[in-house]
């Protein structure tokens, strides 16, 4: 019996979506606490240089960076599962998929790139 009941769901993997989902939300919380009022307190504070002094730090730009790389996978898995449940077409469905994966990875490419950039002072 528990080799039927192993992969429940449509696709088979709906326990690792469900998985990524949580996890992504649990560090979603203390990153998000730590950018927002880090980032807030420096830039108040001293600005632009208040900003880019903030984020030369290793503790803020790896904090900074988890932040966005898990804020973005879990914003896929979330769009991925209202796009299942609401747009029920494949012509329309995957096309948009495709989208918003292309552009959640372009997006974290970019975030990656621009805070490695300022991190290493280029």
């Amino acid at each position: 019996m528990s080799k039927v009941c192993k992969n429940l769901g449509a696709s088979g993997s709906g326990f690792e979506h469900w998985y990524l989902e949580r996890i992504s939300a649990l560090i979603l919380v203390p990153t998000g606490l730590y950018v927002l009022f880090g980032f807030l307190n420096n830039v108040v504070a001293g600005g632009y240089s208040g900003a880019m002094y903030w984020l030369q730090s290793p503790l803020s730009a790896t904090f900074s960076l988890l932040f966005l790389l898990a804020g973005l996978r879990h914003m896929v898995c979330g769009l991925e599962i209202v796009m299942g449940d609401y747009i029920h077409r494949d012509v329309v469905r995957l096309p948009l998929l495709f989208v918003v994966k292309f552009g959640a990875a372009a997006m974290a490419i970019l975030g990656t790139l621009s805070i490695a950039k300022i991190f290493f002072g280029v």
